[in-house]
């Protein structure tokens, strides 16, 4: 049996589809908007970008940290779709430099139905400066696969969203095809979307009339425009009795004339258009009201946009770069340093727009005698400059430089922090509203300046620390450009925002 989930774009009611065998088990989703399996991606081979170091030069910042869940125990919790689900809140605790909260914004489905490997294992969140959210939906630790879904956060709160933290979590288990119940709404949309195709097919084309009616009105405005400037012009001379002014002037009044008429038909005629598309919007209004939950998670499931199947490594490294407005992934799929020098660091640039990748950087990072360094973090500040960290002993250490079109390189920051709050490395996140840069653990961030990072010069007192006792998984954090943080946290799959800028 196979059915097809389509869904409506809001301007102009145009059709896009979600195709999807809806076999239980072995469901396959296409989604039409989606950009072509990406081929022939521009290679960077870059040989070897780091600036070597000694670890006994660098400086040891002797700082008190708080400690957070040090020993990786969780609190999980599943979704019950049978009560409301008010969502969590996690405030700030003791040892922290100021106060905050973390709030549901949304829970995250079981997968955004792309493969049936979907478990709700996502990896990464990052925010980009245009209001667009992307999430990094993981296939599993045994493919290294996974894709990248973008939505686009007032979109969202326009459907209701914003008020709703199950929206997501609804909208995408509703149409899951991997389950029974996901076939049969499916296959209520495909009959729903039946009656509903000859009035999508007229709406198109009466729509591109519309547009193209509209353009040939504004060049006639234009064109009236022009025609009472010169008629004013030539009315002052023609009134000397100047028989070239009062030609002048008789021609440009009657190209006026021309042109209210033209205006007239043209109004009557786009008045006509869209009474013909609100007529058969009615028609389509009729059938959404037959079945008014089912298109509100439709509407709300043609917000996401998702990119190619790509090579996620651990998935943990999505960013956004505000210099370039690109996104970058690191494919690092170990979990320790490169195996050898033979080995690279591959990094994956895509474009937010169509959401395929651009350029794959390839390069080595030698460290001493032996050692090829992994990247397992990635930021951008908002001047493109890239950092990412490292683990170093109890401490945290970082790097900086230049990940982009121009240059590739890095090397270790002059300082680092002697003590961690928390055991593992989940992340790096640049602040664009304060210009800090965070190390993300669980249940605990801490961010330092970005330029004492580069020069080496911060103290103790630089280090702030937020600290919470949500005994959750923190998987990665980002920034609006307010300062908002958006964090997701594990399990079950959540996306939390702060209640205020983070410090």
């Amino acid at each position: 049996m196979k059915g097809h989930f389509k869904l409506l774009l809001t301007a102009g009611l145009i059709v896009a589809a979600l195709c999807f065998t809806v076999s239980p088990g072995n469901a396959q989703a296409d989604v039409i908007e989606t950009p072509a399996p990406a081929t022939n991606i521009k290679q960077i081979n870059a040989g070897n970008v780091l600036t070597d170091y000694t670890q006994k030069k660098l400086n040891a910042v002797d700082n008190q940290s708080p400690i957070a869940n040090m020993d990786r125990k969780y609190n999980q919790t599943t979704i019950d779709p049978t009560s409301t689900n008010p969502g969590d809140t996690f405030s700030t605790i003791n040892g922290s430099t100021s106060s905050n909260s973390f709030k549901t914004k949304w829970y995250l489905p079981d997968g955004f139905n792309v493969t049936n490997y979907q478990h709700g294992n996502f990896q990464s969140v990052a925010v980009d400066d245009a209001g667009n959210v992307y999430f990094v939906e993981s296939n599993g630790s045994d493919t290294n696969l996974g894709v990248i879904i973008k939505f686009n956060i007032a979109k969202l709160q326009q459907l209701g969203a914003d008020k709703d933290v199950m929206a997501l979590w609804n909208a995408f288990n509703y149409f899951n095809p991997y389950t029974d119940e996901g076939v049969a709404h499916n296959q209520q949309y495909e009959n729903d979307y039946q009656q509903m195709k000859g009035p999508f097919d007229q709406i198109k084309l009466l729509n591109q009339s519309l547009d193209q009616e509209k353009s040939s009105m504004n060049t006639v405005l234009n064109n009236e425009k022009n025609a009472k400037k010169w008629a004013k012009h030539w009315q002052k001379r023609a009134q000397k009795a100047d028989k070239p002014a009062k030609a002048k002037l008789a021609k440009w009044q009657a190209a006026y004339k021309t042109a209210r008429q033209k205006i007239t038909g043209y109004q009557k005629l786009i008045k006509q258009t869209s009474a013909k598309i609100a007529g058969y919007e009615k028609q389509v209004s009729t059938v959404k009201q037959q079945d008014p939950q089912l298109f509100k998670y439709a509407d709300i499931a043609q917000a996401a946009q998702i990119s190619p199947q790509v090579d996620i490594g651990h998935g943990q490294t999505l960013t956004f770069n505000p210099q370039n407005k690109h996104l970058y992934m690191v494919e690092d799929n170990t979990l320790t340093d490169l195996r050898n020098r033979d080995e690279n660091n591959t990094v994956l640039e895509l474009d937010p727009e169509t959401m395929n990748p651009i350029r794959q950087y390839n390069f080595k990072m030698f460290h001493g005698d032996s050692a090829n360094l992994q990247l397992h973090t990635l930021a951008f500040d908002k001047d493109g400059n890239a950092y990412w960290g490292r683990k170093n002993g109890m401490g945290y250490m970082f790097f900086f430089g230049r990940l982009d079109e121009h240059s590739v390189h890095f090397q270790a920051s002059p300082s680092y922090v002697k003590t961690r709050g928390s055991s593992p490395n989940q992340g790096t996140s640049a602040n664009p509203a304060n210009d800090r840069l965070y190390f993300v653990s669980d249940d605990i961030l801490t961010s330092i300046p970005t330029g004492e990072i580069r020069d080496g010069s911060f103290t103790p007192s630089d280090i702030h620390y937020s600290v919470f006792n949500s005994k959750k998984e923190w998987e990665s954090l980002s920034f609006d450009q307010n300062g908002r943080g958006y964090l997701l946290a594990l399990w079950p799959a959540q996306l939390m925002t702060s209640t205020g800028e983070l410090d």
